[in-house]
């Protein structure tokens, strides 16, 4: 087993320990090999080729963005009984299109998984740098479209018109915009433009960028 102290304190001492897949009969999760329990609540799962440094990692910023404080304790309740009630995971993946990852999403009907991490978005040296390592918005895109936009619908929810998140965000993108605009308003200062991504998908984006 490898492991990582993720923090100390007088009472507590959490450590981030890498164990072999404990769920290798379920048909999503059978090609992973490598697992981390963070803080009971949060699963990782990653490939075999993914290092052991860059598992802990994810691991480690799932553990600091649940625990902020540091205490070993999840800072919310309630967003500690909503993920651990949908079994949230983050999965590893070698590489976009991997045969793991084609297993997982033929295979997986939860609503534990919101976004996915790559062998090549992990830098455990650049936590969190933009265009080189994505694992604080991705598990961060997890934690808050799992947890906080069902926990708190009201501050959170993610379709137009129902929460103080797409009221704000229709602000921050000078309108309500259904689909990505050509141009952004001259009044706006939110302008993402991935083509791709539709109106729950800029909100649960507004509120990374907004963190």
């Amino acid at each position: 087993l490898f492991f990582l102290p993720f923090l100390a304190t007088a009472q507590n001492t959490v450590c981030l320990t890498i164990d072999p897949n404990p769920n290798t009969n379920d048909p999503a999760l059978a090609p992973f090999t490598k697992y981390v329990d963070v803080l009971g609540c949060f699963s990782i799962y990653a490939e075999s080729t993914i290092s052991d440094a860059k598992v802990l990692h994810a691991a480690a910023v799932a553990a600091e963005l649940l625990d902020n404080n540091e205490d070993g304790v999840v800072d919310d309740p309630l967003i500690e009984s909503q993920l651990l009630s949908e079994n949230a995971l983050m999965p590893i993946f070698s590489s976009e299109g991997s045969s793991a990852e084609n297993t997982f999403f033929i295979n997986y009907n939860g609503d534990g998984v919101s976004a996915v991490l790559y062998k090549n978005e992990i830098d455990p040296t650049q936590t969190g740098h933009w265009g080189d390592d994505a694992s604080v918005e991705e598990i961060m895109h997890t934690i808050n479209h799992v947890g906080h936009t069902n926990v708190y619908p009201n501050a959170f929810s993610l379709q137009a018109n129902s929460s103080l998140l797409t009221a704000a965000m229709d602000v921050a993108r000078g309108g309500q915009f259904m689909s990505v605009p050509n141009n952004y308003p001259a009044s706006a200062w939110y302008h993402y433009d991935d083509q791709t991504c539709d109106y729950e998908c800029m909100a649960i984006e507004y509120i990374y960028w907004a963190q």
